[in-house]
């Protein structure tokens, strides 16, 4: 429907609602209509500085209510209902224009920063800020509106107006936080070298400007001014962070390192340079002197959360796991809500196979990036401890908000079923979930998987050569496919070259090695395939890594040690179906044989 149809529809309909009303409010005052007059729904706008409400209500004009200006208020109201903002923004300014009532000019200044109108919402904002004089609200909107159009030197002068009052300082720090969150570089860039211009002396200038340059990546400029920042202020550690992360970002690694170790030189207690000094030591696996470096820094300031934090990921590294856990749990009785860290000690909880405990952690874990992953994790944990039913229930809890969370939702379902090898729900389930996102690569692998299971072969295959299609490098699914073909065909040449290249891709995956020691036993090469399947096995005797191997053993005539692997593989997965039906091929008893086994 073209747009000003809809208009004069819109407007017919709030006219016909209303006729009756209007027929007796001619001396109704403006203020009560507006009142009156419900918001469809809250219009808020995405900076990283909100828009103040009106500090100190003026007095609100007193202007009869006209046929003409309630409808320009009802179309505001309505409108957005229709999904036209764009009209509701407008009547708004009109009517605000007629009134001179700040609420409906706000309306509008608001509403046009949301839809983009920079045009309109600049217009509004001015006519805001001359009815509320130094209004902060104002003024931020006239600001955001000013950028978006690319008018620089309006958006400065407004800066300065209303941080009259501020130091310098503090002027540099706030437009810097307001001019990082802006689609418009150029004109963010622009104001931040008018404060350059104005204050050449000034350190605070240079650095505030260096990091809006920093945000939209403009390299050069960054360094330039951080390199004039630290002649100013040559021990500055915030100028010579951001120094080294701009030098990173470009790849400058031996700048860098000079950089670093140049600031040390003349600042040998500088945290921050310290803490990036171990990432460099790191970087060349010097693992133990950063975790050094990092317990001295620790020793001077003990309440440094970064340096807390990177010391726990360095011993946690070093296999010092008590350690990295006292780091961690230093940092929550300074943080006692950093998400990260409830994070990290969960995972050594599962690591400890203490599934309460990493329950209990997740549980913790309450902010928006996290929450949603953690809440999977707790549905795996409750596996571990309460069973399959339980950990299901968990999962159809949870309410996934984006089409990520509804994906890794689904997977972590298939997953669980898969554990406890129940084949045929997990292959419904997964083709329930395809049906709304058909070409969803990890769904896609999902349901090759239990395809394979299920000897669906030309299900499984269709499936991976899909994946590997959008992704030529996917180690897993090149394995997979390989792996499946070895498996339940003859098609065991082509399976070898599809594993092959899995392994140059993954040459330390002890999954795909074990699936180059089953295609080179499928093919009658015994002595190196148990080359290979020993290789997988030494990474962790996993049930079916063991299968493999021992039917390996067993056919090299080695049997009492075959039977020490199986039993080994059968006390890590006593279901595994591919083990059990080793066992079965080869008439050894899981639970009898097997114990005997170990005591050779």
């Amino acid at each position: 429907m073209p747009l000003d149809l809809q208009k004069i529809l819109v407007k017919s309909l709030i006219l016909a609602s209303f006729a009756y009303a209007l027929a007796g409010c001619a001396s109704t005052q403006l203020a009560s209509a507006i009142d009156a007059t419900e918001e469809p729904q809250e219009v808020t706008i995405q900076q990283d500085e909100p828009v103040d409400p009106v500090e100190k209500e003026p007095e609100l004009p007193k202007v009869e209510l006209t046929q003409e200006l309630l409808e320009q208020l009802l179309v505001v109201s309505f409108a957005p209902y229709a999904g036209d903002l764009d009209m509701s923004a407008e009547q708004a300014l009109l009517a605000a224009k007629t009134s001179q009532d700040h609420r409906l000019a706000s309306f509008a200044a608001v509403t046009g920063l949301r839809i983009r109108n920079y045009a309109l919402a600049q217009e509004a904002a001015q006519l805001w800020l001359d009815q509320v004089a130094d209004n902060r609200g104002a003024q931020t909107t006239l600001i955001l509106a000013s950028l978006g159009l690319g008018d620089a030197d309006t958006a400065y002068e407004q800066i300065l107006l209303r941080d009259a009052d501020l130091s310098l300082e503090e002027q540099a720090e706030n437009s810097a936080r307001l001019l990082i969150g802006q689609r418009n570089s150029e004109a963010a860039i622009k104001v931040a070298e008018r404060f350059i211009e104005d204050n050449p002396s000034s350190h605070d200038a240079l650095l505030s400007a260096a990091y809006v340059a920093d945000n939209f990546e403009i390299n050069e400029r960054a360094e330039e001014w951080l390199t004039s920042a630290l002649e100013l202020k040559p021990d500055w550690d915030r100028a010579a962070q951001l120094q080294a992360s701009v030098l990173r970002r470009q790849g400058k690694d031996e700048a860098r390192a000079e950089f670093i170790k140049g600031f040390l030189e003349r600042n040998p207690k500088s945290v921050s340079m310290r803490i990036n000094h171990a990432a460099e030591l790191a970087r060349a696996e010097s693992y133990d002197q950063a975790f050094s470096l990092m317990e001295a820094v620790i020793s001077d300031d003990p309440r440094n959360v970064a340096a807390l934090n990177y010391a726990a990921a360095l011993a946690e590294h070093l296999k010092k796991d008590d350690e990295a856990k006292g780091f961690y749990r230093r940092v929550l009785r300074l943080e006692p809500q950093n998400d990260e860290v409830y994070w990290s000690l969960a995972r050594f909880a599962v690591r400890e196979k203490n599934y309460q405990r990493a329950e209990d952690y997740y549980q913790e874990i309450s902010g928006d990036r996290l929450y949603f992953r953690a809440q999977l994790q707790v549905a795996n944990m409750r596996y571990q401890t309460r069973g399959l039913k339980e950990a299901i229930n968990t999962l159809r809890a949870l309410e996934p908000r984006t089409e990520d969370e509804y994906i890794e939702q689904a997977t972590t379902r298939h997953y669980l079923l898969m554990q406890e090898h129940q084949h045929e729900e997990a292959f419904a389930a997964i083709n329930e979930t395809l049906i709304y996102l058909p070409e969803n690569i990890d769904l896609r692998y999902a349901r090759a998987l239990v395809a394979a299971e299920l000897k669906e072969i030309e299900t499984a295959e269709k499936d991976l050569r899909y994946v590997i299609a959008q992704q030529p490098e996917n180690a897993d699914a090149l394995n997979a496919l390989g792996y499946t073909l070895a498996d339940q065909t003859d098609r065991l040449e082509e399976a070898k070259e599809l594993i092959s290249l899995a392994l140059e891709l993954r040459p330390e995956s002890a999954h795909i090695i074990d699936s180059m020691g089953w295609i080179l036993y499928r093919l009658g090469d015994l002595e190196e395939a148990e080359t290979f399947l020993r290789q997988a096995y030494d990474q962790g005797p996993q049930a079916e890594i063991a299968a493999h191997l021992g039917e390996v053993l067993w056919e090299l005539g080695k049997t009492d040690e075959a039977r020490i692997v199986w039993s080994e593989g059968f006390a890590d997965d006593e279901n595994n179906p591919v083990l059990l039906a080793t066992l079965k091929k080869y008439g050894v008893d899981a639970k009898v044989e097997l114990a005997n086994a170990t005591k050779l």
